[in-house]
């Protein structure tokens, strides 16, 4: 092998050994080790090279959105082997039943990841924080994340308090209107 980032480790007559730096695709392969002896012995190894997904990102968000819209958030990640997982929460509870769309990037090696999030705006929502998660072998256990906070505008609800249920006459009392919406 003939690449400057192969290098020699160890050379005795029990063990050689490589070391291989800034690992590519291209790596990928089966490795052979032979022995010339008579006859020749040969060692095979597979070597499996995983593609690290890229920091997912979330499309498909204007801000302010009105309640009831309704709304389509994207996350894509490309690059990983295998194809990574795509998980999407709100506010740390996991939101099931999303679109998983995966497709073979361009090298046909590697895959781009993307799933979206479907649903209407609704004012409870409103400073939620939506977050696509983006697990892969290759990550360590420590998933990518994207996160993105929602603003919900939603018409105001109006209510009249009173100070005293059952006024008598000649009573003082006060009325109080209550508006409660987004904008103020």
């Amino acid at each position: 092998l003939r690449d400057n980032r192969i290098e020699l480790v160890r050379a005795s007559w029990h063990e050689l050994s490589i070391s291989v730096s800034d690992v590519s695709l291209s790596d990928e392969g089966q490795y052979t080790c032979s022995l010339f002896t008579m006859p020749v012995k040969t060692s095979k190894a597979f070597l499996t090279v995983l593609g690290v997904p890229e920091k997912p990102q979330i499309t498909g968000f204007t801000s302010p959105v009105m309640e009831g819209e309704r709304m389509q958030l994207t996350c894509k990640t490309s690059g990983s082997k295998p194809a990574a997982d795509i998980r999407w929460f709100k506010n740390d509870k996991e939101v099931k039943d999303v679109k998983y769309l995966k497709e073979e990037d361009a090298n046909h090696k590697t895959f781009t990841v993307s799933s979206t999030l479907d649903f209407l705006a609704d004012r409870n929502d409103d400073g939620a924080v939506v977050s696509c998660r983006v697990d892969h072998e290759s990550l360590n256990s420590t998933p990518q994340i994207a996160m993105q906070v929602l603003e919900i505008h939603y018409t105001p609800l109006v209510k009249i308090i009173s100070s005293n249920s059952w006024p008598e006459e000649g009573q003082s009392i006060i009325l109080t209107c209550e508006s409660k919406g987004k904008p103020v």
